[in-house]
């Protein structure tokens, strides 16, 4: 027979956690890469590599990096506003592509 000692134990709660934990990593890291996917549309490394263009003095980058910026704000508040839903029972729980589905759609600016 095999003792186990309270730190090895396990409750139903630990193990929900770690499931939501599970879950909402690989949610958001699906989103992360949907919108570093988006941001090599237009050569750029990812969604941090376009984002610091914002602040560029050539007008096309200047206003796709400020695009990129006001996309990747809006794609996470909806992301974590939709999670906490999940975790309060308020929604079911989307797959990836549902998720994707339902986010703000990205615009590139017109060329400047």
């Amino acid at each position: 027979m095999t003792w186990l000692n309270d730190a090895e134990v396990q409750t139903v709660e630990d193990k929900q956690m770690e499931a939501l934990a599970a879950l909402k990593q690989s949610l958001t890291s699906a989103v992360q890469k949907h919108m570093d996917n988006t941001a090599k549309e237009r050569n750029f490394d990812d969604i941090l590599s376009l984002c610091t263009y914002a602040t560029s003095a050539k007008p096309k980058f200047k206003a796709e990096g400020q695009a990129g910026v006001e996309w990747r704000d809006d794609v996470w508040l909806y992301c974590y506003a939709e999670l906490d839903k999940v975790l309060a029972g308020e929604r079911g729980t989307p797959t990836t592509q549902e998720l994707i589905d339902e986010l703000p759609v990205f615009t590139w600016p017109e060329a400047v």
